[in-house]
């Protein structure tokens, strides 16, 4: 049950991240002499030579790619260097622009994905409510009581008090979060209460 639907946000913590040097990245492939197109990119991630080379042709692949890319992608996402497992997750979520939020999502549950926190900034890139039932499950599983939120950070939080305020799993997460509100970053406590007072105290 996703409850509430989709809510439009006064502040979020939602991250910037754009490419900002893109003309980094272009360069790298021109000293390598390796042509700056989506062919060539695409051919990067399958020969898997080097972790950098990877790197480079996921971000690569923000400028140059189109939804062919995708499946390109997914195949880095579990690959062993967490740079490239978080650019390639951010990378199918500006392609996809919501099409593959549910994918990105399942995540959250495989153990060789290591970059949670990049696949909830992911399926919050273009937010719908199919992303719920790994939020929710991942959420009140890795929940520490110290902080009183999720592993992967009050991003996932704000994620379900928008699109599943009702789920079960949900209201345990924010029950734990009401309990020690204070530990909350001011900016976290503005986000919750200022968009969800009624599931947030102030």
């Amino acid at each position: 049950m996703t409850g509430g639907g989709k809510k439009q946000m006064k502040t979020t913590l939602f991250p910037n991240w754009t490419l900002d040097d893109t003309g980094a990245i272009s360069e790298y492939f021109h000293n390598e002499k390796i042509p700056f197109t989506e062919e060539t990119m695409i051919k990067c991630l399958k020969m898997k030579r080097n972790k950098y080379e990877i790197y480079w042709a996921v971000l690569a692949l923000r400028m140059l790619g189109t939804q062919k890319a995708i499946q390109h992608l997914k195949e880095v996402t579990t690959y062993k260097n967490l740079d490239v497992q978080g650019a390639s997750v951010l990378t199918i979520a500006y392609l996809a622009e919501g099409s593959e939020n549910e994918y990105l999502a399942s995540l959250l549950l495989n153990k060789d994905f290591k970059a949670k926190w990049y696949a909830v900034v992911a399926f919050n890139h273009k937010p719908d409510g199919k992303a719920v039932p790994y939020a929710a499950e991942y959420g009140v599983k890795t929940i520490k009581s110290s902080k009183n939120k999720p592993e992967a950070g009050s991003l996932i939080v704000e994620y379900l008090a928008r699109f599943a305020s009702e789920n079960e799993l949900a209201k345990k997460i924010f029950a734990r979060i009401n309990k020690d509100f204070e530990n909350l970053s001011p900016k976290e406590q503005e986000v919750f209460t200022v968009n969800f007072p009624h599931i947030f105290r102030n």
